[in-house]
């Protein structure tokens, strides 16, 4: 049985609780009369005790209440799903928690719910704390990418298939190579994707958890419907049943979007499985992907991706893996006086590194100020003991050239920087993440007099090209800095402001139904530029809807191209970016519309590209121009090529000119701006190249979007 017995205690009235032999049989239950704490204080109400807060990775707590009589009941009553009460009917009793967050807990009297024979206690648990950071003396090989990162993977690269067929996809879809910076072929792909037939994909690092999966598949006709689960084909599903509709024919591709549940698909080495439930097998699968933050990067890996099957070499990745951890102690000295174009970057998205980072990669410029210099798209950040993101780039690695010993690290916007020093209404101004590094090693060039006659020649060229701003609608003039030489001949080195045309216009992009001139009524600044050069070739509005709506759409990529042509060297310079940012719309503010903007209009023919198919897809809700999710992020070049390389006889290795490589003298001038050292070869030459031979191997900055680059870059 079960009583009470009365006594005395500090002049307290007490109660205690008497068990017989039979009641401590009744294993789970107690039931509870009038009892005093140690102190002798009557219980008169319900206590389920003071609230709590513990840090993961604790994961487990001990809930203590009180009550005045009867069966005590622990109930849930607020708060995520998953926690488990050990022993409810306990007046004490471990709670084991899934994971952060906030939980309410209430303790009544079994039958009961009055004022005093309630009571609730709250409790906490708080993430585990962020490690303190610990430096790497070098930078480590593999380390932490805080920011979105792309991950594509083939279809036949399975751990498992049950039911699906290996197929040739389209000749011309490209598996993993949306921008044809690779030039792949036809691809194979898995067929009879319906019935339940699956497959899995192990290894995948899927970092802090993604709310969307991609998948490029073909479907003739109808809809069809497919499962991403985790682990196999029967595990738990990541997402709601995701439908596939029609991509109208078995050529025809498109990349939808499945959502999954950024809880569950989370973490490194994790398993996906797709099962494909519909009942057509005419459903062939291409290739799947995600974008994750908080996935393990190889850093050497990140600098970009390049054709090497080309008639000329890819240019050499510097590694960075191992080399000294940079620190503040590599930034100029208060007595180095800053040029106008150093400093200008700050950091504005997660992932991105510090500001004074960014500031180390500077060189002093020949007039003892400090300049902005190449840097590479990522690095180490000591404050986070993870890696970072520039968000932007500056192309190739100018030490991986050949004939780096003649130029070193190049002074970004010295030109600019001296060109109009006292005059700022004629100064030439140009944004940080233009300038662009070319770098071209160990091309055969012929004697343009005696074509059997070849040399090898190399050159490193930067060259600013912004394709994110109105800028070049008006502006022609841009900074060059350009040094080579070719096996047995004397170097140069260069730097001046070449020209892109006629300042005040602009043309379509050189692409069939296109190529027309533009004025578009903006001032070019300043309002000198000369003439020369040959052109800047821009997506226009007009241009995308020129033609029959199947011309349209069948151009669409190729009207995406900037092509810009200047004179180098005493031949031609053609560069060109496959993935600009901007297109001219003489409708909208500053006349700059925005490619990835037109992903998002159906009716538009770029909506329906590769490009855009994966944008849209990337995410859930409408990205912007900024985001390293959008295709366009200015990183894609195609058949940027030289031509020539010419120069006359000097009386003198060191000759001066003014900023638009004009009025050469002997000697410098200031009073005419003739202030820019240029170094040419004394004893003159012209060897040309021709074709494929002229062609820099082609190339993505972005490496596919994994190194966190986007507009403006």
């Amino acid at each position: 049985m079960i009583g009470a017995v009365r006594s005395q205690k500090f002049g307290a009235t007490a109660w205690a609780i008497v068990l017989s032999g039979a009641a401590l049989a009744t294993a789970g239950v107690m039931v509870v009369t009038p009892s005093s704490t140690l102190s002798g204080t009557v219980v008169t109400r319900a206590d389920a005790g003071p609230d709590q807060t513990i840090v993961l990775p604790q994961t487990e707590t001990t809930l203590t209440g009180r009550l005045p009589s009867g069966t005590p009941i622990w109930a849930v009553v607020k708060g995520p799903s998953g926690v488990q009460i050990h022993t409810s009917r306990q007046l004490t009793t471990k709670v084991t928690f899934p994971g952060a967050g906030v939980w309410t807990f209430e303790l009544r009297t079994k039958g009961t719910r009055t004022a005093t024979s309630t009571d609730r206690v709250t409790v906490t648990v708080q993430p585990a704390p962020e490690p303190t950071p610990v430096a790497s003396a070098t930078v480590p090989a593999t380390a932490t990418a805080p920011w979105l990162v792309p991950q594509r993977i083939n279809a036949l690269r399975f751990a498992s298939r049950e039911g699906l067929t290996t197929v040739w996809g389209d000749y011309w879809e490209r598996t993993e190579d949306p921008t044809y910076v690779l030039d792949q072929q036809q691809t194979q792909e898995l067929g009879n994707a319906a019935n339940g037939a699956n497959a899995t994909y192990a290894g995948l690092d899927l970092g802090d958890g993604i709310d969307g999966v991609m998948l490029r598949v073909s479907l003739p006709a109808g809809s069809s419907a497919v499962e991403v689960r985790m682990n196999s084909a029967t595990g738990p599903l990541a997402g709601p049943v995701c439908t596939i509709p029609s991509t109208g024919g078995v050529g025809s591709y498109r990349t939808i979007r499945c959502a999954v549940d950024p809880s569950i698909a989370r973490g490194a080495d994790k398993t996906l499985a797709f099962r494909f439930t519909g009942s057509d097998p005419a459903l062939r699968f291409n290739w799947f992907g995600f974008w994750a933050r908080g996935t393990v990067q190889q850093i050497d890996s990140l600098s970009k991706v390049q054709r090497t099957a080309d008639a000329n070499p890819a240019t050499p990745v510097t590694p960075q893996a191992g080399t000294p951890t940079r620190t503040e102690a590599l930034l100029p000295t208060s007595d180095i006086p800053a040029a106008r174009t150093y400093g200008k970057w700050s950091p504005s998205q997660a992932g991105d590194c510090p500001k004074w980072l960014h500031d180390t990669y500077w060189v002093r410029g020949d007039d003892g100020k400090a300049y902005p210099t190449w840097h590479p798209a990522v690095d180490y950040n000591k404050e986070t003991g993870a890696y970072c993101t520039f968000g932007h780039e500056h192309g190739s690695d100018p030490k991986g050239s050949a004939v780096f010993n003649l130029a070193g690290n190049l002074a970004f916007g010295y030109v600019s920087e001296n060109h109009e020093p006292n005059a700022p209404a004629l100064q030439r101004i140009e944004d940080h993440v233009g300038y662009k590094v070319i770098v071209a090693n160990a091309f055969q060039l012929y004697n343009a007099s005696n074509p059997a006659q070849t040399k090898r020649c190399s050159l490193l060229t930067s060259l600013h090209v912004g394709t994110h701003s109105p800028d070049a609608f008006a502006n022609s003039a841009h900074e060059v800095q350009t040094a080579g030489q070719c096996e047995g001949l004397e170097p140069f080195a260069l730097r001046y402001f070449t020209l892109f045309g006629i300042p005040g216009s602009f043309k379509e992009p050189e692409a069939e139904g296109c190529g027309l001139g533009v004025s578009p009524g903006i001032a070019p600044s300043p309002a000198n530029q000369p003439v020369g050069g040959v052109h800047r070739a821009i997506p226009s509005a007009a241009c995308f809807l020129r033609g029959s709506t199947d011309d349209q759409k069948r151009l669409a990529s190729n009207r995406l191209i900037e092509f810009w042509l200047t004179g180098l060297t005493g031949g031609s310079f053609y560069y060109t970016i496959g993935n600009p940012s901007r297109f001219y719309d003489p409708s909208l503010v500053n006349r700059l519309g925005r490619i990835v903007d037109l992903c998002y209009d159906p009716t538009h023919p770029v909506a329906s590209s590769q490009q855009c198919q994966e944008t849209v897809a990337s995410s859930a809700s409408r990205i912007g121009f900024d985001d390293p999710r959008s295709s366009f992020r200015g990183s894609v070049h195609v058949n940027t090529h030289f031509s020539t390389m010419a120069f006359a006889n000097s009386a003198s290795s060191t000759i001066y000119t003014n900023a638009w490589g004009q009025n050469m003298s002997l000697t410098p001038d200031p009073s005419r701006g003739i202030i820019f050292r240029q170094t040419v070869p004394t004893v003159g030459f012209h060897y040309k190249v021709d074709g494929q031979a002229s062609r820099v191997p082609n190339v993505d900055h972005s490496a596919g979007g994994r190194n966190g680059i986007r507009s403006p870059n």
